[in-house]
């Protein structure tokens, strides 16, 4: 009894080192780029070893930031210039215009988008692929599967042809709509949504049901964990997506990762800068992460047991 405590307890022992090393690997760079963010680029260069003590340049340097030229990190307030005459008075529409959207503010609309419009196709098609039968099925699941192979850079000259067909260059949608359908996000809907019970759907279906209530009714409702899981998945592709958001969009468009590149002279390095727009670029993703942790952990692991 007492040798298999002590071996019990050397186990618990290692389990949380382990945890331990690996959130302090995790979590120094991160603090060591917030650090760095609130130093000036004199002392950032002259410095031999990392700080690990904060400076006093974080306003200087984010306001060196956003006198850029060539890139807007945080948008600004703007002004309305479209109106309509009615009567006595004018009554502005362009409402979208009163904040001119930074790459900030640009990254949060477009993973933010990207990932409610990315998480109803991909729980659609995963119902379907788990509670339908039609021809062809299997094969056309593991042609989408086959297409998470596909490297990004392979793709990028087909979308942007693609793309300037049909008028979506230097456009939101653009960078949007070629992944709306994520392969993996719909693999992971198809694993999950095969749990629910055939006879709970056939059940509704002799109460009247429609094949759309099966799925928002019944499907989604017992999906919360899966969906928050994918959410952040899905949120953090987008957030990180570089290359061909670099190619398709223009200056005023840009998105945090190119806008950070643009800080990347040929003959300078801002790392001031960077380390300013890396920094709070950490913040949405925090904050996503902190609201859905527990759904993300039970989430990843909900389709792992086969029934």
């Amino acid at each position: 009894m007492r040798e298999e405590t002590r071996r019990e307890a050397v186990w618990q022992f290692l389990t949380y080192s382990f945890v331990i090393l690996g959130a302090v690997v995790t979590l120094v760079p991160l603090y060591w780029i917030v650090v760095a963010s609130t130093l000036s680029e004199s002392q950032f260069l002259s410095s031999t070893s990392p700080r690990l003590l904060p400076g006093d340049q974080f306003v200087e340097n984010f306001q060196s930031l956003q006198a850029r030229e060539n890139v807007q990190f945080v948008g600004h307030p703007g002004e309305m210039t479209q109106f309509i005459d009615i009567g006595p008075i004018y009554v502005a529409y362009d409402f979208w215009n009163l904040w001119n959207m930074g790459a900030l503010e640009s990254s949060i609309f477009v993973a933010t988008v990207y990932t409610l419009l990315s998480l109803l196709l991909c729980s659609m098609a995963g119902f379907a692929f788990a509670k339908y039968e039609f021809r062809f099925k299997t094969p056309i699941f593991y042609a989408i599967l086959a297409t998470l192979i596909l490297p990004i850079q392979l793709l990028v000259i087909p979308l942007f042809l693609l793309m300037s067909q049909i008028g979506l260059t230097n456009s939101y949608w653009a960078i949007i709509l070629p992944w709306a359908a994520n392969p993996l996000g719909i693999f992971l809907m198809r694993q999950n949504m095969r749990s629910i019970p055939d006879a709970l759907l056939e059940s509704a279906r002799m109460d009247g049901a429609t094949e759309f209530q099966l799925y928002y009714k019944i499907a989604l409702p017992t999906m919360k964990s899966s969906l928050a899981a994918l959410a952040i998945i899905l949120f953090l592709f987008q957030w990180n997506l570089f290359l061909f958001p670099l190619v398709i969009l223009e200056q005023g468009k840009y998105t945090i990762p190119v806008a950070i590149n643009q800080l990347v002279g040929a003959q300078r390095v801002y790392y001031d800068q960077i380390m300013v727009a890396a920094s709070l670029s950490i913040i949405p993703i925090f904050v996503l992460f902190l609201f859905l942790q527990k759904q993300f952990v039970s989430g990843i692991l909900a389709g792992s047991v086969k029934e």
